[in-house]
């Protein structure tokens, strides 16, 4: 694996390319950044979010080739990649939530360090056929961006995807979420095949993003920042928080399954407990590979969840979870190692390669406490 300041690259590469095959090198994969030795994080909070800059500013900051490409540069040098954590820059940035309603023609716009779509799908009798644009302006933009970040960073590090989120939240976007709930209610005969032109813009674009940066840069990288050597994506639903069960299997569960069809190896993004309802659909679902889960603003923390956890895991799927430094020991010891992808981050290189240098023995111990007792 070509990167420049990980000497560990290749181990890294093969403890993920176990980990998506559910398989086990030596231990659970255990991505961690931080600051480079005499940085900090108030140093890279400027590389990563531009808030405080004034509203005219903020449109170059995301798209200005001039100033994304050097702070990108400067990011990925400035971050230390441990364990599976592998070099990668986002030059469509993933504060750019959702990006593919701008791609499907809603305004949006860039403010408070982030992007913003308004509605433009007043009535379902009249509305734009949603579909691939090679012309639309943030396409455009975002292209640009892609092709010329991978171009400066082929041999030395990864370029990552744009968020381009899940069809059902775009619909939801494109019409306004509570809308969008009435019309489920109301009208949902339209829905149906408004969802299926998303979702297959939404693989249009996907391609269209991938085939740009392989112009320069193999291998796979979605917003997770997990490294796949095959075609891999992040799936989603977060509007799902907002119906029944019955609502999301009958018109959200079949473009979902195609996605699985369509991607070899994705991984769906779970969002607060009021999304876990609609788990056990999930993992019905095949070819779905994994599900992150992230427990939302204000609940409990990672380690809080360990029940769920386990009946992810007892479900055959990949588990992905961002934690705080001090949770990846109890998670280590609660949960199976196979198939199992914990992601922090320190405050320092230090603080890093100390936790790094942990892992063996909490694993080990792990073993102990698992193995059957002498006779």
């Amino acid at each position: 694996m070509d990167v420049v300041g990980k000497p560990d690259a290749d181990q890294a590469a093969e403890r993920l390319a176990a980990w998506w095959e559910g398989e086990l090198v030596d231990r659970a994969v255990v991505q961690v950044t931080a600051p480079r030795a005499g940085l900090s994080r108030a140093d890279l909070a400027p590389l990563n979010s531009p808030v405080g800059l004034p509203q005219a500013d903020m449109l170059a900051w995301f798209t200005d080739l001039q100033q994304v490409l050097p702070r990108m540069e400067l990011r990925v040098a400035s971050t230390f990649w441990g364990g599976e954590a592998i070099p990668v820059a986002f030059p469509v940035s993933t504060s750019l939530v959702a990006i593919l309603a701008a791609y499907l023609g809603c305004p949006y716009a860039v403010t408070s360090g982030t992007g913003w779509a308004d509605p433009i799908v007043t009535d379902w009798a009249n509305r734009p056929r949603f579909a691939f644009d090679p012309h639309n302006e943030w396409w455009l933009r975002s292209r640009r961006l892609l092709e010329a970040a991978a171009e400066q960073a082929a041999g030395r590090y990864f370029i990552g995807l744009p968020d381009l989120n899940g069809p059902s939240q775009i619909l939801a976007l494109l019409r306004d979420p509570q809308q969008l709930a009435l019309d489920l209610i109301d009208d949902p005969i339209p829905l149906p095949v408004a969802l299926d032109e998303v979702n297959r813009a939404w693989l249009r674009y996907y391609q269209a993003s991938v085939g740009a940066v392989h112009q320069y840069v193999g291998d796979y990288f979605f917003w997770m920042g997990i490294w796949s050597d095959r075609p891999a994506v992040d799936l989603q639903n977060d509007f799902s928080c907002l119906i029944s069960t019955r609502m999301f299997d009958d018109l959200f569960l079949p473009g979902l399954e195609e996605q699985t069809r369509w991607v070899e190896r994705t991984i769906y993004h779970l969002d607060g407990p009021g999304a876990i309802r609609h788990l056990d659909a999930l993992l019905s679902l095949p070819r779905l590979t994994g599900i992150q889960w992230v427990p939302g603003a204000g609940a409990a923390p990672m380690s809080h969840w360990i029940r769920l956890l386990r009946r992810i895991q007892a479900g055959g799927k990949r588990l992905v979870l961002a934690c705080e430094p001090q949770e990846v020991e109890v998670l280590l010891a609660e949960l199976e190692p196979e198939g199992l992808l914990l992601s922090t981050s320190c405050p320092s290189e230090e603080g890093a390669r100390d936790l790094l240098a942990h892992v063996p023995g909490w694993m080990q111990r792990r073993q102990w406490a698992a193995a059957p007792p002498l006779l």
